[in-house]
């Protein structure tokens, strides 16, 4: 049970934090990144396909959904500290535990396991 709710509370810190860059990024008048709702998957695979390859990998991934993690990190330290969130609060999160919670996205979503999101794995809901 314990161990259930510090998963919660992990995912529950997590969501936070992604809806708090994407405000930022809202807020700074930068576009976010556009849903698999919105246009078609392939449009939304072929802006983070950036060696057109034809497949998101995880590098690709990372870059395209932690683009207003860097916005946020004012001082570049490699932490988007509580004062850099909109509003001033939240959680502080590293840089490299925002990859790793991408990453775990990144593999709900490959649902073949091939290290790779096509446009439909992109379009599907995660796991």
């Amino acid at each position: 049970m314990a161990r259930m709710r510090s998963t919660e509370a992990a995912l529950t810190g997590a969501a936070s934090v992604v809806v708090s860059l994407l405000a930022f990024v809202v807020q700074a008048g930068e576009p976010a990144p556009r849903s698999p709702a919105v246009g078609t998957s392939r449009d939304y695979l072929a802006r983070m396909d950036t060696d057109r390859d034809g497949r998101v990998s995880l590098p690709e991934f990372q870059a395209w959904m932690g683009y207003a993690f860097e916005r946020m990190d004012v001082d570049h330290d490699g932490v988007v500290e509580t004062h850099e969130l909109p509003g001033g609060r939240g959680r502080p999160i590293a840089l490299t535990e925002h990859r790793r919670e991408l990453a775990a996205a990144f593999a709900r979503q490959d649902r073949d396991g091939d290290g790779g999101l096509s446009a439909r794995e992109l379009a599907s809901p995660p796991r």
